[in-house]
């Protein structure tokens, strides 16, 4: 259990210069801490940049600091990508927040096949990676569901493991009434950042349909453009709860995803079965049928996602609750 005093710093680690899903959690719990009340909370980014956090997260309260003292009081908030920082701050009190699972791997055996031949030597790089080792005072967060099967099947028992997801910015949250949509625009929004070779492959084949990527967008535009569409199209690796499901559903937008990652999970992502699809060169005409269909009977599948998006609504409350019960005396 983590002990928060009034003289402990809280030092949250995020990468600078970053706008995904990943930093935006880190920099939402920065500013929620500081709305709770909790004092000496800071961001840490590495490596270290002037004018570090990016102007879309603007939005949210955050103080920076460049020492991180290593001190038994102090709380340190560490993303999966830089697992390496926690065997380097021994005598603080460590969080692991499992925001994108599928990057702990990855990163850390970039980490480890960019060392020199001298390096490997002498810095033995393996031996200050974490290996899920059963560690003092290193603690388990989970966004997703999926990331809580994931660190529980690397040995982290259960009750070792707190579920605390972030949420949707809060542009996204401005109206939560159903929106009025106009049902003749029947474009389909994706990421262009995410499943490339699967969406690709259904561009190619959907030559009738109007396919528009959601990108060089802030929030604000983002929102206008999801609350004005019908359908959200998603088959991304999807490692943690992914922010761009969760806004396009907090707008209405019926959506149609891949099976990969935290989607595969109703808990991550809750909605029925028919709407969810293992891609393949033969799925391919099921899937554009059923974009069709979802396009030209919008008002028949919207209430499909009604679950979905009273979960996504709820979870800055949610997230609040948690921090209330950890971090408030």
């Amino acid at each position: 259990m983590l002990t928060y005093t009034d003289q402990s710093k809280i030092i949250i680690f995020c990468p600078p210069n970053s706008v995904t899903g990943g930093p935006e959690a880190l920099h939402q719990l920065a500013d929620k801490l500081y709305h709770l009340g909790v004092k000496n909370v800071f961001m840490h980014y590495i490596p270290q940049r002037k004018n570090a956090k990016p102007v879309n997260y603007n939005v949210y309260t955050t103080r920076e600091i460049e020492i991180v003292e290593d001190k038994p009081e102090n709380i340190l908030i560490i993303p999966e990508s830089m697992t390496f920082l926690v065997k380097k701050y021994p005598e603080s009190q460590k969080v692991i927040w499992w925001l994108s699972v599928d990057f702990y791997k990855i990163l850390m055996d970039h980490r480890i096949r960019r060392q020199s031949f001298l390096t490997k030597l002498f810095y033995k790089q393996n031996d200050k990676e974490y290996h899920f080792e059963h560690l003092p005072k290193v603690f388990q967060w989970a966004q997703s569901y999926r990331s809580s099967i994931y660190i529980k099947d690397h040995g982290i028992p259960a009750n070792q493991i707190d579920f605390v997801c972030d949420y949707i910015n809060p542009s996204f949250l401005k109206n939560t009434n159903r929106i009025e949509k106009d049902l003749s625009n029947k474009t389909i929004l994706y990421n262009p950042r995410k499943g490339k070779k699967e969406v690709s492959e259904l561009i190619k084949n959907s030559p009738d349909l109007c396919w528009i990527p959601v990108q060089n967008m802030n929030a604000d535009q983002i929102k206008d453009l999801m609350a004005k569409s019908l359908l959200y199209v998603d088959f991304g690796e999807n490692p943690g709860r992914d922010k761009m499901l969760r806004e396009s559903v907090s707008q209405d937008c019926c959506i149609i995803s891949g099976k990969n990652g935290s989607s595969a999970f109703y808990e991550d992502l809750m909605i029925p079965d028919e709407y969810k699809f293992n891609f393949s060169e033969k799925t391919i005409p099921e899937i554009i049928a059923k974009i069709k269909e979802v396009l030209d009977n919008y008002s028949d599948h919207i209430s499909q996602f009604s679950t979905y998006k009273n979960m996504v609504l709820n979870e800055e409350i949610a997230f609040e609750n948690k921090l209330k019960e950890i971090f408030t005396k």
